[in-house]
């Protein structure tokens, strides 16, 4: 037997080293396959699931949420759709109201102390008040309560909060979807959130929330001003007639007639406010006539425990719901309505709504999928000087908030490719599904074949499936066109690009 010289014991020793390496990288293969097991969660049509830029994901077709190796959450449907969650969805479960953390948080604790969650964690009793930090600018509360000063904004369980550059808040959940331009502090068991400033008190304790994994938050307190009321009476009585005209034909309730319950002394039929004359002739229309200015000086506006608020927003694909509140013992406001900013039917525009005060919601319609909209509530109320007893407009507005109407929800996939068709699916939701329409497959940008969309399939669970002829071609792409939606043009592009190899 020949002996092994020093060589080739060498050899040897690396070669036993190298398979020992490789044993040992498949260990730890089947290890992280194993860990990654654990962070499969399963999801029902029960779940909701918002991701980590606020996006509220549609799980009417189950699935389940994992995390890849890069460390962000993906859910993947029951139809084997991928949707990216980040690094710190949250999940709640509305039939068992549990609510799950992903990734890494930072949980601030009841004496001020800051506890690292890793991974996930799942709460179970959510009358139990938490509050924790997913990441710059994104917070959740837990909590039985959950409500600003003055309670405008009310929730109960959960709620998310987003924060923009400028101090803006965003807060959300499966019912509630409010965006604010003013500063404002919530309110939930022991602790008050100062959104703006990202601070959080807790008892006698204040706790700098910028601190915690730092903040790109760019808000400044602003300067303190001397609150001074000023108006321009012309404007203001051009906008009650114009207010007073639509809100008297709205309404057929003779208590909400202008000046009905105004306590304006009067000898006739004309009241006098402030040197302009007020005629009430008891017929729908009611007018303003032009006379010398108003005065500046405003002692009592604010007498009785009188308010307007808006209470809350929920966005859909083509409208708003909001929620708000007129709170009005004397009758002092003689008209409350929105004002709504944004894209209306395809054209950017303005809108005024005139609101039921003995109502709290209003619908607002005629919107665009996935634009923004700016929605402030405002009123008009009669005011009276204390010393000289004149009377004056004032036209305020109380309430601004920021609303995305959400995007529209629908799913084109590619089937098979066989015999020389390519054959598709197509589907919609009942939130918003186009009425007509026609789905056409391009060649290289020249089209080449359509169908007409049938609109019931569609919103179908199933979908609507179909067929189109190919041709010879290197690109090929699938386009939804001529859509409407409400009887009007639904500019929304949809397409599908795919290659023949």
């Amino acid at each position: 037997m020949r002996k092994l010289n020093f060589k080739n014991k060498i050899f040897i020793f690396i070669f036993a080293i190298i398979i020992l390496g490789i044993i040992g990288l498949l260990v730890y293969a089947v290890k992280l396959v194993g860990n990654k097991g654990k962070d499969v969660y399963d999801v029902s049509s029960n779940t909701v699931i918002f991701s980590q830029d606020s996006n509220l994901i549609d799980t009417k077709d189950g699935g389940k949420i994992e995390k890849k190796w890069n460390g962000n959450f993906y859910y993947l449907t029951g139809k084997n759709d991928t949707y990216e969650l980040g690094l710190n969805p949250v999940v709640y479960e509305s039939s068992s109201e549990d609510i799950t953390l992903f990734g890494d948080n930072y949980q601030i604790l009841n004496e001020g102390s800051i506890n690292l969650v890793k991974d996930s964690i799942t709460i179970n009793d959510p009358s139990t008040t938490y509050f924790y930090k997913l990441d710059d600018r994104v917070y959740l509360i837990i909590s039985d309560e959950i409500y600003n000063e003055t309670k405008s904004i009310y929730a109960n369980k959960y709620l998310l909060v987003y924060i923009d550059k400028q101090g803006n808040a965003s807060v959300l959940n499966d019912a509630l979807n409010v965006k604010t331009i003013n500063p404002m502090k919530l309110v939930f068991g022991n602790y008050t959130f100062d959104i703006a400033n990202e601070l959080l008190i807790v008892g006698e304790k204040t706790v700098n929330l910028k601190t915690v994994i730092g903040s790109t938050n760019e808000y400044v307190v602003p300067p303190e001003k001397e609150d001074v009321v000023k108006y321009d009476p012309n404007s203001l009585i051009d906008s009650y007639n114009e207010l007073v005209g639509d809100f008297n034909k709205y309404t057929t309730n003779n208590n909400m007639q202008i000046a009905a319950n105004n306590q304006v002394e009067a000898t006739t039929n004309n009241t006098v406010i402030n040197n302009t004359e007020v005629t009430n002739n008891n017929q729908s229309n009611t007018t303003v006539q032009n006379s010398s200015a108003a005065s500046t000086t405003v002692k009592n506006k604010t007498v009785m425990n009188k308010r307007v608020n808006l209470r809350g927003a929920i966005s859909y694909p083509t409208y708003i719901d909001v929620s708000y509140l007129v709170t009005d013992p004397e009758n002092k406001y003689q008209a409350v309505y929105l004002v709504v900013t944004g894209e209306f039917d395809g054209k950017a525009a303005s809108e005024k709504i005139i609101l039921d005060k003995y109502a709290t919601s209003n619908r607002i319609v005629g919107l665009t999928p996935n634009h923004e909209y700016s929605i402030s509530l405002g009123y008009i109320e009669v005011l009276t000087d204390e010393d000289t007893g004149e009377k004056s407009l004032a036209d305020n507005i109380e309430d601004v908030i920021n609303v995305r109407t959400s995007k529209v929800n629908y799913n084109l996939k590619i089937e098979k490719i066989s015999n020389g068709n390519v054959y598709f699916n197509y589907k919609m939701t009942n939130d918003y599904a186009f009425d007509t329409g026609e789905i056409t497959l391009y060649s290289d940008g020249t089209p080449i074949d359509t169908v007409v969309l049938d609109s019931e399939k569609t919103k179908s669970a199933n979908g609507y499936s179909n067929k189109l002829k190919l041709d010879q071609g290197n690109v090929f792409e699938i386009k939804v066109e001529n859509a409407t939606y409400g009887g009007k043009d639904a500019n929304i592009p949809i397409t599908k690009t795919f290659t023949i190899p």
